[in-house]
């Protein structure tokens, strides 16, 4: 959070508590669009690279505003990724994205809303 300063960041430390205590998640970050991680979190137990899952994200935000531009839709909010038992994430929050892994299916849509909410409240706070 280099490009912050040190009331933005707690700030913005105080959104990604609250995206946890409101949700299920097993796996949390804060990342550029770029894919550099930001600010991690996940449940013990949890087994995944942050580095790794961070950068993923890079991944699917590209792929996901290649479709939307070449369908002739603009400004990508939203990719959820579903799999048989879990779930992953991913929403535009102004110059961040969160993204977010579950394998509790059944609070996909609580996540979903939860997302929304804090991704809202973030690209507010911290414009491009």
């Amino acid at each position: 959070m280099s490009d912050l300063t040190p009331e933005q960041a707690k700030s913005l430390s105080k959104f990604l508590g609250n995206i946890t205590e409101h949700s299920e998640l097993e796996a949390l970050a804060l990342i550029t669009r770029e894919g550099l991680r930001l600010a991690f979190s996940s449940i013990p137990g949890y087994e995944v690279d942050p580095d790794l899952f961070s950068s993923l994200s890079a991944v699917v935000v590209q792929s996901g505003t290649d479709a939307i531009s070449t369908l002739g839709y603009t400004n990508m909010l939203e990719v959820i990724l579903r799999g048989e038992d879990a779930f992953i994430i991913l929403s535009d929050a102004g110059r961040y994205f969160l993204m977010g892994a579950c394998r509790k299916i059944e609070d996909l849509g609580k996540v979903v809303s939860v997302f929304r909410y804090y991704a809202g409240e973030i690209k507010k706070r911290y414009p491009q």
